[in-house]
């Protein structure tokens, strides 16, 4: 068994490398997430102002420590902008609803008479032992029993997780400064106490990993970007005054998996429906329908262009992804794929260097 390993020693590493990574993956984001949230996104912001942070280094000779406080600071304050911005919109949206709730209530209660009307004239051409149920009723039971679930299941939930939110953004703005100032020293103990056998497979696939990576992240934006100008041009169309806010935030949400315009589109346009404004709600499926095929479409294609592997490849890691792990899958999946294509790029580097050195 020892002989077959030496004998195939690169193959065997190479795979057990890319079923460790995999299996750190999901257990990452499964179970230990949790607990190490905090670090995760203070590692994110770490690595978002490092550009920043070379730049004032190097070109202005600042120290370390001085570019990464104020690389943070300039990071809260655009980021308490931006919330600043999200949540007194979202508050004027929500006062407008409040002092408009008697005109939809009475338009929805009209609409509701008028399909009971409808249901009566129907009954009275079917035959006496048919019996329609009242609409009416029947929507009042579902949104009480809905709300009053959701009220009593998240409600407490959500008190509960304000305390928490504060926590985990405390501790990612801190442990981001950490990153930040002590990049080098944090890196080098991870190099030092990392096994050799995988030093050894990320040093010959990081390039291809880091190629990889990069074109992952630039394929999910130029899928956000188009995600967003779709989002805004048919809301424009609409006549809504909040496109553009409403447009960036479809964005965002199609970048999450779990989430996704759905969750916005979908009940809007059920609601538009119960309102009586058929017009607009078939527009936000539309709008809805037009994102989702355009995604689909174009996600393949755009990630296998990014990340050099064949938009078949990246199609099926999507699926096979999602079958084995379900929504976390579609991250995981591309993921695998970034490593498979980095060790296959590093596999035939390796055989054009020897084949280089066996023909010198």
């Amino acid at each position: 068994m020892y002989e077959f390993y030496l004998r195939n020693k690169k193959i065997i590493d190479r795979i057990t490398f890319i079923i460790l990574i995999t299996l750190s993956v999901y257990a990452f984001f499964t179970v230990f997430f949790t607990f190490l949230a905090p670090f995760f996104f203070g590692l994110l912001i770490a690595l978002l102002m490092e550009p920043l942070i070379r730049l004032l280094t190097k070109r202005f000779g600042w120290r370390r420590w001085i570019a990464s406080l104020l690389s943070l600071l300039l990071f809260i304050a655009a980021f308490s902008s931006l919330g600043v911005w999200l949540i007194s919109t979202l508050v004027r949206q929500i006062i407008n609803f409040v002092a408009s709730a008697p005109t939809h209530a009475e338009e929805i209660a009209s609409r509701m008479e008028d399909m009971n009307m409808w249901l009566e004239r129907l009954t009275d051409m079917l035959p006496e032992t048919w019996v329609l149920p009242d609409i009416e009723e029947i929507i009042i039971t579902a949104v009480t029993t809905m709300f009053g679930g959701l009220v009593r299941e998240q409600g407490m939930g959500i008190l509960v997780g304000v305390p928490d939110v504060f926590v985990i953004i405390i501790l990612a703005l801190v442990s981001a400064y950490f990153f930040m100032a002590d990049r080098e020293n944090i890196f080098s103990f991870v190099v030092r106490n990392t096994p050799l056998w995988i030093k050894a497979q990320v040093n010959q696939t990081k390039s291809g990993l880091s190629k990889a990576l990069g074109g992952y992240f630039r394929a999910q934006y130029i899928l956000m970007t188009i995600v967003g100008i779709i989002s805004i041009i048919g809301l424009l169309l609409l006549g809504n005054p909040y496109a553009l806010l409403l447009g960036l935030l479809f964005a965002v949400l199609d970048f999450l998996p779990i989430l996704g315009t759905g969750t916005v589109l979908i009940p809007w346009a059920v609601i538009s429906a119960i309102m009586g404004n058929i017009n607009q709600a078939i527009a936000l499926a539309i709008i809805y329908i037009i994102i989702t095929i355009t995604r689909q479409v174009l996600q393949p294609k755009i990630l296998g262009a990014q990340m050099g592997a064949h938009p078949l490849a990246s199609l099926m890691s999507i699926f096979i992804g999602f079958r084995i792990f379900g929504l976390l899958g579609l991250i995981i999946g591309p993921s695998l794929l970034m490593i498979i294509t980095a060790v296959r790029d590093s596999s035939n580097s390796e055989e054009v260097e020897k084949k280089e050195d066996d023909d010198a």
